[in-house]
């Protein structure tokens, strides 16, 4: 048997399940093949002998078929897949996340095994050639899984704590993603409507990332969320929701937000109406500081 936290791997007339502490079966067993959780996932092996990964809910995250070998286990939220090329008839390397992210591109030869000391010089082969992989390098995009929870506070009592007076909820113009801002510093969003009693939680991910996730009280403790998108309401009608369309946040000092109706339109678009970013700005990038 293996054991992840309070979960054991166990094997059943061939097959591999999960079950908890307490004996309770959590995933019937029906895999192969089924590796320890690590970064919130599982590589699992099905019966047609294809690689998968699954989270603890048994959520396909990685579809079977898609990689002829995976990682047996992630690495800071990092993990090398293969894949055949049938026109070149050989197999390529990449590197994923635990969303299956493509990090790093289907083409090399060969990629050494991941180690956390040596992320920011990963060696691999290209075109038989010796080359060097900085993950670090990489554009970070940070992921709401297998969240482990820290401390949560009220609104209220996280601006007392990090001492600011407002919390400002905004649009990135070219992810569309939110995020929300306090003073200089930012955090992200995890909301679908308008929140009954938004928190904020500090929060780790599956690769270890430590940040500030804005959420509906209710949500908290849970491991997954999906990101948050914009998107602009056609209707104009209420003479609310038109002073609201002109400001680029839900400002708690002034705007209780009570009004479902309206909840999506505060954040705006910040190319078309936050000052503080120009068309030039947003063009430039300077608003991928934002993601």
């Amino acid at each position: 048997m293996t054991t992840c936290s309070d979960l054991i791997i166990f094997q059943e007339n061939g097959l591999y399940g999960l079950k908890d502490c307490n004996d309770n079966v959590i995933i019937s067993p029906q895999y192969k093949k089924m590796y320890p959780f690590c970064c919130g996932l599982s590589l699992v092996i099905n019966n047609k002998s294809q690689h998968g990964y699954i989270n603890k809910e048994n959520k396909l995250i990685v579809p079977f078929g898609l990689y002829s070998w995976c990682d047996p286990q992630f690495v800071c939220g990092y993990a090398r897949v293969v894949r055949y090329n049938i026109i070149k008839e050989k197999d390529e390397w990449g590197i994923i996340d635990t969303e299956g992210n493509i990090i790093v591109p289907i083409k090399y030869d060969k990629i050494w095994t991941l180690n956390e000391e040596y992320l920011h010089s990963v060696k691999a082969f290209l075109d038989n050639k010796d080359v060097s992989i900085n993950l670090y390098a990489i554009p970070k995009r940070v992921i709401f899984d297998d969240l482990k929870y820290i401390a949560t506070y009220t609104i209220e009592d996280f601006k007392a704590i990090f001492n600011c007076t407002r919390i400002d909820v905004k649009v990135n113009p070219r992810t569309k993603e939110l995020f929300f801002s306090y003073g200089c510093h930012t955090g992200y969003v995890a909301l679908k409507c308008e929140p009954i009693l938004p928190v904020i939680s500090v929060v780790t991910n599956s690769a270890g990332s430590l940040f500030l996730l804005l959420h509906e009280k209710e949500d908290t403790g849970k491991t997954n969320f999906e990101r948050s998108i914009y998107k602009r309401q056609k209707d104009k009608s209420s003479p609310h929701k038109q002073q609201l369309s002109n400001t680029t946040f839900w400002d708690y000092e002034e705007e209780n937000a009570t009004d479902s109706d309206c909840w999506s339109d505060p954040y705006g678009d910040e190319r078309e109406y936050y000052d503080g970013w120009s068309k030039e700005d947003v063009e430039s990038g300077l608003a991928d500081a934002y993601e």
